[in-house]
């Protein structure tokens, strides 16, 4: 963690071209408050942010990289971020980043890679792990049935925890719109989850 935030305090251009084309030019040094910051903002969020990452369908040899994205934008910006907003702007710019890595992924396929078992906790039992990595592959593959804007919302909604008003504020669309995607992501979802079951069950 202090390595990362050492680059990402330090690096100018480490962010891919197109992800935020607004963000200004990176200070070549951070005060000790910064440091510290960034550090603890990482240290808290980055697996959250690259479990996020794989929700919203960044492909699992894409996700740390992503995850580094963010916070590498979280570094550029940080003095812009206001105390106790630090996971909302890592949540918003989770989102942009993922949308500029569905541009550049190849195909669709790389969204149904199952989520990476190395992130199940040490403590988990072989038969607790499997059954994990079967739901999580199950939730991995009917996420991927929802489109970008249905698959947001549901992601937030329904995993992590965000009110509707939260999002709507985040996504800086109307609360009826979240709404909305919410029923249609959810109706989509529960149809996905459903026939895979059925076929597996087949």
């Amino acid at each position: 963690i202090q390595a990362m935030t050492a680059v990402a305090l330090t690096r100018t251009g480490a962010v891919s071209s197109g992800t935020l084309e607004n963000d200004a030019p990176m200070a070549k040094s951070a005060a000790p408050a910064d440091v510290e910051r960034l550090s603890r903002m990482m240290r808290d969020g980055f697996d959250p942010i690259w479990r996020l990452l794989r929700r919203l369908g960044v492909s699992a040899d894409a996700a740390d990289d992503a995850a580094q994205e963010v916070f590498m934008v979280a570094a550029r910006r940080i003095h812009e971020i206001e105390a106790g907003s630090e996971q909302s702007y890592l949540y918003g710019t989770a989102l942009r980043v993922a949308k500029s890595h569905h541009r550049r992924q190849a195909s669709s396929s790389a969204r149904h890679v199952p989520l990476d078992e190395s992130r199940l906790s040490a403590s988990t039992s072989p038969e607790q792990a499997l059954d994990q990595r079967q739901r999580l592959a199950l939730l991995d593959d009917a996420l991927g049935d929802l489109d970008q804007d249905e698959r947001s919302v549901f992601v937030l909604f329904e995993i992590e925890g965000m009110t509707l008003t939260e999002i709507a504020e985040l996504l800086d669309i109307p609360r009826g719109t979240t709404a909305s995607r919410l029923r249609r992501a959810r109706a989509r979802f529960v149809r996905a989850v459903a026939a895979r079951k059925r076929g597996s069950r087949g």
